[in-house]
């Protein structure tokens, strides 16, 4: 600890200082000398609260505002206890606060336990980045919270300090729990603001990324008219053409040249065009859509109507990441084969690259967005009812939904990449191979009635 002296001089002011913690210190030793230990409770990462028969303690080696103070009752306990909890309930419930020691000059202090011969210490070390609250006894330590190193739990030899104070002598603890009061509600408006910023700024990027989509979509619209020029000029296209110019009959006649699939007779060029314009246009209204609510959102956080969220700690983002459901719907095909279907963009990256495995089928609609849809093979050949089950899905859970034929590619999952930078869901792969399918109501009632019910 002897090394750390000179980072606690720049340590941030809403730690206490040196004479705060002892003015604390004695008032903590005169108020709670002898009492017993009842409760512990943790109320986040670096915050320990002791009830000492009707009195609370608040241990916290947080490494911003790191503190030690009596405390009204606490509103709740928190959530299911964490280790560092347990572990003090386990060695304290029961026994005696003997002596509070502060060395002098650091901020370091000491709070021995003890009953009947069985002894333990809380060492409290607010050192900013290097604060930490540790359990000690028997010559080892047992358990500690905080962001500082858990390696020495020795108390640093006392040294000469400037004796500046915040808060009153005599009894500090009213005080200082007012003042982190009033800097916890500071630090949430500066966290408030902070999220207020990057929801702006990623809803900037959506209505940009939508409005270049919007673009491509109305560019779309004029192929109605090209199916149209060629139903009117049929017999004028030779086969087999790439392109042709033809007069622009809706305008004022000016040669138009139209880009022709030579595999395709014209009418069938004609029926392509109009499936790509009903389904741009389906598209296009769902975009407007988009933009419409991504823009009434920004609207709503310019005009500081925002609500800021609590910030989790990482055990308590980790149990919500858990508690999530799962981020794909599972359905059966006529063979009994499990056929995940994913949940929406972001999700569907996760069933990609985090539940597939390699050698699974993945499929999904050929240039139309869509969920991401996995079979789990593990390398055995998908067989053909499955095939068709699986594209049926993904077709059903697409912007193609309501068309009678399909194109869905399906290829191994190791063959999906992710491209660097792009958006939710945005994959690319190589090789695959490309199955037109017809839609048929009975199976897809068949496939939705197959889904199986999540914690089954």
């Amino acid at each position: 600890m002897h090394t750390k002296c000179t980072a606690r001089v720049g340590a941030s002011q809403l730690t206490l200082k040196a004479a705060e913690l002892e003015d604390v210190a004695r008032e903590i030793a005169r108020t709670l000398d002898g009492r017993v230990v009842q409760k512990v409770v943790q109320p986040d990462e670096n915050t320990v609260l002791l009830s000492l028969r009707g009195s609370w303690l608040l241990l916290s080696a947080d490494p911003r505002a790191g503190r030690m103070h009596l405390v009204d009752k606490p509103v709740g306990t928190g959530e299911a206890a964490p280790s560092f909890c347990m572990l003090l309930r386990k060695e304290l419930t029961g026994l005696q606060l003997r002596r509070v020691d502060v060395v002098a000059g650091e901020r370091a202090v000491e709070l021995l336990f003890a009953y009947e011969g069985h002894e333990r210490a809380l060492r409290l070390f607010l050192y900013g980045p290097s604060a930490r609250l540790m359990l000690v006894g028997d010559g080892r330590v047992f358990g500690s919270i905080g962001p500082g190193p858990n390696s020495d739990a020795t108390l640093p030899p006392p040294r000469e300090s400037a004796a500046t104070r915040r808060f009153p002598t005599a009894t500090p603890s009213a005080a200082i729990e007012a003042h982190y009061a009033d800097a916890a509600g500071a630090a949430a408006r500066v966290e408030a603001e902070a999220q207020r910023r990057a929801a702006t700024k990623k809803l900037d990027r959506l209505v940009a990324a939508l409005t270049k989509d919007r673009d491509r979509a109305r560019a779309a619209v004029d192929k109605r008219k090209w199916g149209d020029l060629l139903l009117a000029h049929l017999h004028e296209i030779p086969r087999g053409a790439a392109s042709v110019s033809l007069p622009d009959d809706f305008s004022d006649g000016s040669p138009l040249e139209i880009p022709l699939d030579p595999s395709l007779s014209a009418r069938d060029n004609a029926a392509r065009f109009y499936k790509e314009h009903k389904r741009m246009s389906r598209a296009l209204d769902g975009i407007e859509r988009r933009i419409a609510v991504a823009q009434a959102s920004l609207d709503k956080l310019a005009s500081g109507d925002f609500v800021a969220t609590p910030r989790l700690s990482k055990a308590a983002g980790r149990k919500q990441r858990d508690e999530r459901p799962p981020p794909f719907r599972e359905f059966r095909s006529s063979t009994g084969t499990a056929i995940l279907v994913g949940r929406g963009a972001d999700r569907n990256d996760e069933l990609t690259f985090k539940v597939a495995k390699g050698n699974d089928l993945w499929l999904h609609t050929r240039d139309v967005p869509g969920a991401h849809v996995v079979v789990p093979l593990s390398g055995r050949p998908v067989d053909g009812e499955t095939l068709l089950d699986a594209a049926t899905l993904a077709a059903h859970h697409s912007n193609a939904r309501g068309e009678t034929q399909v194109d869905i590619v399906y290829v191994l999952r190791k063959l999906v990449r992710k491209p660097p930078k792009s958006g939710p869901g945005s994959v690319t792969h190589s090789g695959g191979k490309t199955i037109r399918v017809r839609l048929e109501p009975a199976r897809l009632e068949r496939l939705l009635k197959s889904r199986v019910e999540e914690g089954r």
